[in-house]
Order: structure tokens, then sequence, then C-alpha cells
């Protein structure tokens, strides 16, 4: 082989190794791209039903607030008495 062949091979061995590994990192970026989006999307669902179950025991305990006042101040006495109990063993 001439050494002019031999140079147009390598630079094309070259182009051809540039090529695939520019079309392997463009995979890579668009798999990261969509596991993103993913968990993104997934995020928000869990954030939704975190939100949902924080508002319906919002509402029940409001409801059982209004229901039972006394029971509801009691409870609320009980764990201030625990939380001061354990904070003054410290």
């Amino acid at each position: 082989m001439h050494k002019t062949g031999i140079e147009g091979r390598a630079a094309s061995m070259a182009e051809d190794i540039k090529s695939t590994a520019e079309d392997l990192a463009g995979d890579a970026s668009a798999r990261v791209e969509e596991l993103a989006s993913q968990a993104t999307a997934t995020v928000d669902h869990i954030y939704g039903q975190v939100r949902n179950q924080v508002r319906e025991a919002a509402t029940t305990a409001s409801r059982t607030v209004e229901r039972q006042p006394l029971v509801a101040l009691m409870a609320i006495g009980l764990v201030c008495g625990v939380v001061g109990f354990l904070l003054a063993r410290r």
C-alpha cells in the first residue's frame, strides 16, 4: 500500500470511530433525558397522592375535633406532656 492510501484509510477509520462515539453519546444522552422525564412523572404522581392523603387526614382530624373537642384537647395535652418530659430528660 502507498503511504497516501494508509493515511486515507486511517483518516476514514478515525471518522468512523468519531461517528460511532457521537452516536453512542447521543444515545446515552437521550436515555438519560428519558429516565429523568420518567422520574419527574413518578415524583409528580407520588406528590399528588401524598397531598391528597394529607388533605384527607386534615379533614378527618378537623371533623374529630369538631365532634369530640374534649378528647382532642386531652390527646394534645398528653402529647405535649410526653414531649415536655422527653425534653426535660436531655
